[in-house]
C-alpha cells in the first residue's frame, strides 16, 4: 500500500476513536500545559468522530471565553484572566487540526489571540507579555515573554513547541517550573507553527535555525535577561528544530531535545499516522507528494550533531513510535559536547504518566547547565525506571 491509500483509509481513524480514548495519551500532557482536567474529560467524551473535534473543544473554549467575560464585567480581575487563559489554551486543539488557514480557522485563531492577549493584561502573579520577533522580509516572529519579577540580568530559555503544539501552551504562567528557578523563557511559534502559519510563515529546511537565531538577537535586548545564559528547550519536533538553532548559534549555553525526532523521518511520516504528514506539509506549505518526500529526506540533525558543543541533554521514551531508541542513541554518540541520555522505561512519545516528573527535573537540568554545573567531557545515559 502506497502512502496516498495508507492516507485514504479513514475508516482506520474512526474505527480507532469509537473503540479506545484516543485523546487519554495526550490528557497528561494537556493537564500539565494548564488544561483543567475536568474540562478535558467532558471535552473529549463528547467526540464520538474525528470530525467533531473543532466542535466540541470551540464549545468548550467559548464557554470559558463567556466566564472570563462575566467575570471581567464584575470586577472579578483573578477570575476573569484564569478563564481567559483557559480559552485561549482551549482554541488551540481546533486550530491545530485545521490544516488550511480557512476563513474558519482565522477566526479561532483571532480568538485564541484575542483571550490570551486579555489574559496577559489582567494577570498580575508575574510578567507575561506577547512579543513580536523581527523576522526576515519584514515579517515577525510572535512569541510569550514570561520574566522573572524583581531579579535583573536572568537567563533565558527558548522553548520551542512541538509540530502540534502552539507557543501559548507551554510553560503554564501559572506554573513554570524555569521561572520557578530564576529563569525567563521565551516560547515561540517558528516558522510553520501556530500563529506564524496564519502568517503564511511556512518551514523550511534552514529557516528555523534562522528564526532561533533572531530569538537570540531579540533577548539580547531585554534589559532583564542575561543574554550569556541562552538555553534552547525543545520538544517533539521541536527537539529536531532546537538542537539546529544551538548547532548554527554558539550563543546558545545549554540544549534540551525531548521526546526526540532526531534523525530520520521515515517512521514519523511514512510509517505514523497520516496526521503528522498532512500536518507537516500544510506547515511547509509543499502539496506535492514527491516533493516533501525530497525534503523530508533531508530532514535529519546527523550532518550537524557533532557542531553541537554546549551541555545537552536528550530525552525519550524506550518505546517511542515516532522515533526508534536507536535514533535517539546514535544522535546522542554524534553530539560534540557534554551530553546526557534519559531513556524512560516502558513509555512512548510523551512520557506518558512520567511527565509530570519529567517538567521539574528538566528544568533542574536546565538551571545547572546554565549555572556551568555540567562540565567538559561530561557524558551519562541514565535510565528513568518505570513505576
Amino acid at each position: 500500500m502506497n502512502d496516498r491509500s495508507r492516507r485514504a483509509q479513514k475508516w482506520v481513524n474512526e474505527e480507532f476513536y469509537k473503540v479506545l480514548d484516543v485523546f487519554g495519551f495526550r490528557s497528561v500532557m494537556f493537564v500539565e500545559w494548564g488544561f483543567r482536567p475536568a474540562d478535558v474529560r467532558r471535552t473529549t467524551e463528547r467526540i464520538k468522530h474525528p470530525a467533531a473535534v473543532v466542535k466540541q473543544w470551540v464549545r468548550t473554549a467559548e464557554q470559558e471565553q463567556k466566564l472570563a467575560e462575566e467575570a471581567e464585567a464584575k470586577g472579578h480581575r483573578e477570575s476573569a484572566a484564569e478563564f481567559y487563559y483557559r480559552a485561549a489554551l482551549y482554541y488551540g486543539p481546533p486550530c491545530g487540526v485545521l490544516h488550511t488557514n480557512s476563513p474558519r480557522k482565522l477566526e479561532l485563531y483571532k480568538r485564541l489571540v484575542h483571550c490570551y492577549t486579555r489574559f496577559t493584561e489582567l494577570f498580575d502573579e508575574a510578567p507575561v507579555r506577547r512579543v513580536e520577533i523581527p523576522f526576515e522580509n519584514g515579517r515577525t516572529i510572535p512569541g510569550i515573554l514570561q520574566t522573572v519579577s524583581g531579579v535583573a540580568k536572568v537567563p533565558c530559555v527558548l522553548v520551542i513547541p512541538g509540530m502540534d503544539t502552539i507557543k501559548e501552551y507551554m510553560p503554564s504562567p501559572y506554573h513554570n517550573h524555569f521561572r520557578r528557578r530564576g529563569m525567563a523563557t521565551l516560547t515561540i511559534d517558528g516558522p510553520g507553527q501556530g500563529e506564524s502559519n496564519t502568517r503564511e510563515t511556512w518551514v523550511t529546511l534552514d529557516n528555523f535555525e534562522r528564526a532561533g537565531k533572531a530569538a537570540i538577537d531579540f533577548i539580547e535586548t531585554i534589559p532583564e535577561l542575561d543574554a550569556s545564559k541562552v538555553g534552547v528547550y525543545g520538544w517533539s519536533m521541536g527537539s529536531y528544530w532546537g538542537p539546529r538553532v544551538a548547532a548554527f548559534d554558539p550563543r546558545v549555553k545549554a540544549l534540551v531535545g525531548a521526546m526526540g525526532v532526531f534523525l530520520q523521518k521515515n517512521t514519523i511520516f511514512k510509517h505514523s499516522k497520516p496526521a503528522y504528514r498532512t500536518n507537516y506539509m500544510y506547515m511547509s506549505n509543499i502539496h506535492d507528494e514527491d516533493a516533501f518526500d525530497k525534503m523530508a529526506e533531508q530532514m535529519t540533525l546527523e550532518p550537524i550533531a557533532g557542531k553541537i558543543k554546549c551541555p545537552t541533554l536528550l530525552a525519550m521514551g524506550e518505546y517511542d513510535e515516532l522515533c526508534p531508541l536507536e535514533d535517539g542513541e546514535r544522535m546522542f554518540e554524534m553530539l560534540g559536547g557534554p551530553k546526557e541520555l534519559w531513556v524512560y522505561e516502558d513509555e512512548t512519545h510523551t512520557f506518558g504518566s512520567r511527565l509530570p516528573d519529567f517538567y521539574p527535573q528538566v528544568a533542574d537540568w536546565m538551571r545547572d547547565a546554565l549555572d556551568g554545573k555540567i562540565l567538559p567531557g561530561h557524558k551519562k545515559r541514565i535510565n528513568q525506571l518505570a513505576r
